[in-house]
């Protein structure tokens, strides 16, 4: 099981909840699909046109930023834990 946590602004899209669990997700892009089949607007406030995280989005496997790993094509392996934020930019 995978742990989806999301924060602030996603929460109103997923009727309040914190955290979303997950049997059977492979990679990142999988996990947004499931998001959106079950909160239609999720992958928009995630996601560009294109498909692409918006860049104002972060989202951290285990702590790791994808766009570190492997982007939307990263591997989940059971019990990872994701986490989906806004970035801040500071100034």
């Amino acid at each position: 099981m995978n742990a989806i946590r999301l924060a602030g602004k996603f929460r109103k899209l997923v009727n309040g909840l914190e955290e979303i669990n997950f049997n059977d997700v492979s990679s990142i892009s999988e996990c947004i699909n499931r998001l959106e089949d079950l909160y239609p607007g999720v992958k928009a406030a995630i996601c560009d046109e294109n498909g692409e995280v918006l860049k104002i989005i972060d989202i951290f496997v285990n702590g790791d930023n994808i766009r570190s790993l492997e982007g939307l094509s990263s591997r989940l392996k059971d019990g990872d834990e994701i986490d989906i934020i806004s970035a801040f930019a500071g100034g």
